[in-house]
């Protein structure tokens, strides 16, 4: 149901309503009661940190903090240099606020909301003073106690309405783990039963897996760094990235033999069922014991079937070999996750190098800056040529909208679900102001009028659908109020106001759509200009790239190929989630290759093609038929080696190699078309 989530609310939707608009209404009270020139901030502030988790909003209200006292002290100091000139004081601000958005894309989760709103705080404060310049410092003082209050009320609430939040978090990142274990094995399955659709499925788990690694850094905070739960759970979602990849790489690999043995169904048919089984065990036995017990015994059975097809010398020996080498680093990695996973929960000690992290991309920085900048050198403009008495607020708002989604990458679509929010904020503000606040200066019946439609902001937040729209909601409805002790706003007065809040927000949607746009073709250079990236890394001549490094690298572009696709059209969808699926594939296997070259499983012969096989790839004018005839003589190579060696474990070698040589053969023409694609 479409309006579920105000009909039907959850428990925990309505508690959180309830909290926010409780610690919204104390901080305005006692903004009132310190009598401060514009108590409406200290409500905005607590609408604006407030958040799903306790982590997350203890996370945006320190980060908050600190931007705005960043901000109070960039807006000292560009007035202070530029107290009576106009057109070097509104450059300069444009520079910061558009620094600000630009190193705010080179950080992720709450960091980078604390370098935009240093941005748009000075823009407040700035905007704020001039016309009292000389009261700058006094205007950057009251804005940090609004925030400061605003911060410590919805503090306070949560603790009171969220308690023992450290045995909460502590069980809910252990059943987020186990989410994704549950998940993770179910694709797995899927992958040994060969079903259609098990690309889909892992390209969509990978793709969120950083994201769930961003979270962990708020139950972080939950815990308060009590155990080192949390330290496993990141090499843990590291771990299930590096299983998810040799999922890929398995369904590639049975797909590049020339068939798939009889013999062999079975026994891909038990492994599945016993991956089905393993939610089950999870579920039961909070530790994880049975399900490593039960994953390393199906590795057992792999090695032991491996052994036994190995001296055989015919086509579908090979064949299975290729198949099973694939199936055992899958679950040998699978069980290696377990571990971690079990570690987790006892607090045994476990390397942190397989954790998932993000890479800086400074392209996309300069472009949110450049924009960001663009914007309020545009709001600027309009205000001088006009000489709108309200064209500081329109250029305020210009900056809140344009800093905050400067670091998204749709910020069409997001900016324009803000202004809606913005839209009805404003009709909500009618009834307050219109029809309460003339008649009466009860608090109590002017917050049990507010109090309403808070708890319908509130409840809108807790809806992904609404989400945005419920934060732009919340942040402007107490602004549009005009609270203050010595009277109240006008009809006029709010007229004027909204106007300039509207316009301001409209023109940073109108702006995201003219300067740097997103479009579908800038998607797609975006995705590539990353993956080449990491190719150029793993090419560079004598340095053997980390797997986990590449793994890393993939899961961001996998993350951001999924996000993109949801914005595309399907063909066009296809052929990104395609490409990059193609290009991970490629780089993967060629490490494998790289690998057994350093334990002299490979000729020479087999190291220098291998190399070039990537260096191939970043060539723009090489035709496919030359990088395909360095591949068949290694090939042949390597098929005739498998046939002559006598010594098993070289031969498992060998089959493991001419597994991840055909991949790389079935996915070049794939992964070498859409580098180079230029639509």
């Amino acid at each position: 149901m479409k309006l579920g989530w105000l009909f039907a609310p959850s428990i925990t939707s309505v508690m959180f309503a309830l909290r926010t608009t409780i610690a919204s209404l104390l901080a305005l009270a006692i903004a009132l009661w310190m009598e401060l020139g514009e108590p409406q901030w200290a409500a905005m502030t607590v609408w604006i940190v407030a958040q799903n988790s306790r982590g997350e909003s203890i996370s945006k209200g320190r980060w908050r903090l600190v931007g705005t006292v960043i901000g109070m002290i960039a807006a000292i100091a560009l007035m202070g240099m530029f107290p009576q000139y106009p057109w070097l004081f509104l450059p300069a601000l444009a520079i910061w606020v558009g620094l600000c958005a630009g190193f705010a894309t080179l950080t992720h989760n709450f960091r980078g909301y604390a370098l935009v709103l240093a941005g748009y705080t000075c823009t407040i404060i700035a905007l704020g003073a001039v016309k009292e310049p000389d009261n700058v410092f006094n205007i950057a003082m009251a804005r940090g106690t609004y925030i400061f209050l605003g911060v410590i009320c919805e503090t306070v609430m949560g603790m009171v309405f969220v308690p023992n939040i450290a045995d909460r978090a502590r069980e809910e990142l252990r059943k987020r783990l186990q989410t994704i274990l549950t998940k993770a094995s179910g694709a797995l399955r899927d992958v040994l039963n060969q079903k259609a659709d098990a690309t889909d499925t892992l390209c969509a788990l990978m793709g969120s897996l950083q994201a769930s690694s961003d979270q962990i850094e708020f139950s972080r905070i939950e815990i308060r760094s009590q155990g080192n739960e949390v330290e496993h759970a990141y090499v843990t979602l590291g771990l299930v990235a590096r299983v998810l990849s040799r999922g890929l790489g398995l369904k590639t690999r049975m797909a590049s033999v020339s068939h798939i043995p009889e013999a062999l169904l079975p026994f891909l048919h038990d492994m599945g069922v016993a991956l089905e089984g393993l939610p089950g065990r999870l579920e039961s036995d909070r530790r994880g014991i049975a399900a490593l017990v039960q994953t390393e015994a199906l590795l057992a059975e792999c090695r032991g079937r491996m052994q036994a097809v190995l001296p055989r010398d015919d086509e579908d020996s090979l064949n299975e070999g290729i198949i099973l080498t694939g199936v055992e680093v899958m679950i040998s990695d699978l069980c290696e996750t377990l571990r971690s996973y079990r570690a987790s929960v006892d607090g045994a000690p476990i390397s942190e190098r397989h954790r998932l992290t993000r890479n800086t991309d400074w392209r996309a920085a300069v472009r949110n800056g450049v924009r960001t900048m663009a914007a309020l050198l545009f709001g600027a403009y309009v205000w001088e040529v006009t000489a709108w008495p309200q064209g500081s607020v329109f250029l305020t708002f210009i900056a809140v909208v344009c800093a905050r989604f400067a670091t998204f990458e749709n910020t069409v679509l997001l900016s324009a679900a803000f202004f809606y929010g913005a839209v009805f904020a404003a009709l909500a503000s009618v009834i307050p102001v219109f029809v309460v606040m003339p008649v009466t200066a009860s608090y109590v019946f002017f917050c049990l009028t507010v109090g309403f439609f808070m708890m319908l902001g509130g409840l809108a937040t807790r809806n992904p659908g609404t989400a945005v729209m419920a934060a732009s909601y919340g942040t402007f409805f107490p602004f549009l109020l005009g609270m203050d002790n010595q009277g109240r706003m006008d009809e006029l007065s709010w007229l004027n106001t909204t106007i300039a809040l509207l316009l301001g927000l409209g023109a940073g949607v109108v702006i995201f759509r003219a300067v740097l746009p997103f479009t579908p073709r800038r998607a797609a250079e975006v995705l590539r200009y990353q993956l080449k990236r990491s190719l150029r890394r793993l090419a560079l001549p004598g340095v053997m790239m980390d797997e986990y490094v590449w793994i890393n690298d993939g899961t961001q572009s996998m993350e951001r190929a999924v996000r993109f696709a949801g914005s595309l059209e399907s063909d066009r969808a296809e052929e990104m989630l395609r490409g990059t699926l193609s290009v991970m594939t490629v780089g993967r296997n060629v490490l494998m290759l790289r690998k057994l070259a350093q334990h002299g499983s490979l000729p020479d012969t087999a190291v220098v093609a291998v190399d070039g096989l990537i260096r191939n790839l970043l060539r723009r004018k090489l035709p496919l038929t030359h990088t395909a005839a360095t591949i068949e003589p290694t090939l042949a190579e390597l098929y005739a080696l498998e046939r002559e060696s006598q010594d098993t474990s070289i031969r498992h070698d060998l089959v493991l190699a001419i597994g991840s040589l055909l991949i790389v053969q079935s996915e070049l023409p794939t992964s070498r078309a859409f580098l180079r694609a230029t639509t």
